[in-house]
């Protein structure tokens, strides 16, 4: 009972207004009923009486006085390891752009660029006058003629929301070069599936979305009732075409790349978009005329073009007004800046704010992302640390042979192309040693002290962006540059170059640093190395081959195999829940499950060569990696997610070795058991 009151009284502070309503419903669910361990990482389940025995919940057991004394800081959603880690890269980002102004050209675009946001006097001058212009010249669309011509006359990163996106991606089967790629418009709801059956967190994000949208509109002069309409108008649109895009969990199921990659000439292409002008828009953006598109959803783009009549002008001029405005919002003035602060909170489950210094410097590493990176690298990353890693890495895909030789289901023919493609992959550590293809040079923005706004950078940045990436169209794919910057606290496997990232900002503080045993460096660092190289041959990235192109690698009957390993993964997930009556979705987790386990597994291998290695230490550093407490909407967010939940990452991982069940003699009976028969590691 006291459990159950404690998250009772947490939902009413956290569901507040609006979202309160949205979530009254859920008020009376009782969290603490996970199967079959409790949902630890959501906030208010552990209590000092939570029971917590090593042998039956190990996360729990590991991370429950952490969890006990862990608060969600100020303007997040969630607190812990990773969080820990995020806000030192925060601290050391703002502390780049609070000294003097730094040398060099790329590093003053960032500094300036910071220096702008802040420049409250400035931002609060202009107010809402600039979005105003762009909305202005929506409103003034009163044919569908005129609707076309908007799009093809008006400045890329001056227009309103697109109905649909106009991309660039790496070709899918042949991974050297890129191709133009037609997608979806975006859905304020995140999940098409919403639109059919709204659920508790569906009606969290559109009451917030009504909420910040009127605000924005009543400050551009609309009265409560057109704002509404618009509202309406937008919801309306977004719910015709909901039906035919993607939901999230199409979006990541196994055959999604096979399922987006749908090539149209330009002849079908131009037959495909009707009345839409979606090949004369590329065009607009300064792409060359070519002869072949990737459409990623044939579907959407024939119900678009069905809804693209006179008709519905009203819905689709309201769409791109109301994202516009929404996406504008922390852009202007201050109170504008605020609301959309509380809108993010709302969404997240957050409380209060992150100081501004902080926030932007954050969102100018994201901005000017490679300028940033620059800086950051010369700042706090080592040279020493790249080597140690490097060498890493090197360790652990020279172990990870024994797993592709050791796999029984795996024919001699499949296991020599898996190895090729082991040995084919590409590592990324830290940083780049080269950065000039990174440098931002035609890019100018000037100081507030010689008369530059914020909107206006925003702006210049975004038209920039735009060039480079239209001029870059034409070339052969570098599969030498990084796709993402050192300063990102993440990891990532890239299928379309065979690579493995580690980011420098993630290999700091609690998750790397150079006062850390062996045990906790392989258990924290290692084990995300391992489970960067298992994407490689996880459901998606098995599809891709050493050279990062889309084809099949596999024997028919290896790849039968395969998908039933992964089916009995996603049905081991299906069994589980976070409390009664919610459910996980396995389909959608098997990617990550599969390279969790092939991660702990390969470091299992390197443990087992070193003396007298501490295996208690180890698993718990394991689990400290993934301490984590959430808030409630967060938590409704990650269920969704394609990553398994924290204590899901730490127990369902675990409980697959007899390393670990040894360990702790854990034998049938104990929550933590899992019968060799029952164990469900793809690798």
């Amino acid at each position: 009972m006291k459990q159950l009151l404690t998250i009772l009284i947490i939902l009413s502070l956290l569901l507040t207004g609006m979202a309160g309503g949205a979530f009254a419903e859920a008020a009376a669910v009782d969290y603490t009923t996970g199967t079959p361990w409790l949902c630890s990482n959501l906030e208010g389940v552990v209590t000092a009486d939570t029971p917590a025995e090593l042998k039956d919940d190990y996360a729990l057991a590991v991370n429950k006085d952490a969890l006990l004394m862990l608060e969600i800081p100020e303007g997040r959603s969630y607190g812990g390891t990773t969080m820990d880690v995020t806000l030192k890269q925060a601290e050391d980002i703002k502390n780049m752009f609070l000294g003097d102004a730094p040398q060099g050209h790329d590093a003053l675009l960032a500094y300036n660029l910071f220096h702008l946001m802040m420049d409250w006097d400035s931002r609060n001058a202009l107010g809402i006058a600039p979005l105003k212009e762009e909305i202005d010249r929506v409103e003034a669309i009163g044919t569908l003629d005129a609707l076309t011509a908007y799009f093809l006359e008006t400045p890329i990163e001056s227009q309103a929301g697109s109905l649909w996106s106009a991309g660039v991606a790496v070709d899918f089967v042949d991974s050297t070069r890129e191709i133009l790629s037609v997608g979806s418009c975006t859905l304020f709801l995140n999940d098409s599936a919403e639109y059919a059956a709204l659920t508790n967190y569906g009606a969290v994000r559109k009451a917030v979305v009504t909420e910040l949208a009127q605000k924005m509109l009543g400050k551009l002069d609309y009265s409560e009732a057109d704002a509404q309409r618009k509202i309406d108008n937008c919801f309306a649109f977004e719910a015709m075409v909901a039906p035919v895009i993607y939901t999230n969990e199409q979006q990541r199921s196994a055959d999604y790349h096979t399922r987006i990659y749908n090539l149209y000439t330009r002849e079908e292409l131009t037959e495909a978009q009707g009345k839409l002008p979606v090949i004369e828009l590329y065009e607009h953006m300064g792409y060359p005329a070519v002869d072949q598109y990737m459409v990623k959803n044939p579907a959407f783009l024939d119900r678009l073009n069905e809804v693209y009549t006179e008709e519905n002008l009203p819905l689709m001029r309201d769409y791109m007004i109301v994202h516009d405005v929404i996406s504008s919002a922390s852009n202007l003035d201050r109170e504008c800046y605020e609301w959309r602060v509380a809108y993010d909170n709302a969404v997240d489950g957050a409380t209060g704010i992150v100081d501004d210094a902080t926030a932007f410097s954050s969102s100018v590493a994201k901005i000017l992302e490679w300028p940033v990176a620059q800086l950051y690298t010369e700042t706090y990353l080592k040279a020493e640390d790249k080597a140690r890693i490097a060498d890493m890495i090197n360790e652990i895909l020279e172990a990870y042979h024994g797993i592709l030789e050791e796999a029984d289901f795996l024919s001699d023919e499949t296991r020599v192309r898996a190895i090729e493609k082991l040995d084919g992959m590409k590592t990324r550590v830290l940083y780049p040693d080269d950065w000039e293809k990174y440098s931002c040079e035609g890019l100018e923005i000037a100081s507030p002290e010689a008369g530059e706004t914020y909107w206006r950078a925003t702006k210049k940045i975004l038209a920039y962006k735009v060039s480079q990436i239209a001029e870059e169209f034409t070339e052969p794919v570098d599969k030498e540059k990084w796709g993402m910057t050192p300063q990102i606290v993440n990891c990532f496997y890239n299928p379309q170059d065979n690579s493995i990232n580690i980011m420098g900002a993630f290999a700091q503080g609690s998750l790397y640093n150079s006062d850390m045993s062996d045990e906790e460096v392989l258990a924290k660092l290692g084990v995300s190395i391992g489970h960067e190289i298992s994407h490689g041959f996880d459901r998606t990235g098995a599809q891709f081959d050493k050279d990062g192109n889309l084809t099949n690698w596999w024997t028919e009957e290896d790849l039968k195999k395969f998908t039933e390993r992964n089916a009995r993964l996603a049905a081991y997930y299906d069994a589980m829940h976070p409390w009664e009556g919610q459910n996980y979705y396995g389909s959608i987790m098997t990617g990550e499950a599969c390279a969790d386990m092939a991660g702990m597994k390969v470091a299992l291998r390197i443990a087992a060569q070193r003396e007298d290695f501490d295996y208690d230490a180890f698993f718990r550093a394991y689990a400290n990696t993934w301490l984590m407490k959430m808030t409630l909407q967060r938590t409704y967010a990650v269920i969704n997610d394609s990553h398994p939940m924290s204590y899901l990452r730490v127990n369902c991982t675990l409980q697959q070795f007899d390393e670990f069940l040894d360990t702790y003699g854990i034998t049938e009976g104990d929550g933590m058991y899992l019968a060799p028969e029952d164990r469900v590691a793809v690798w």
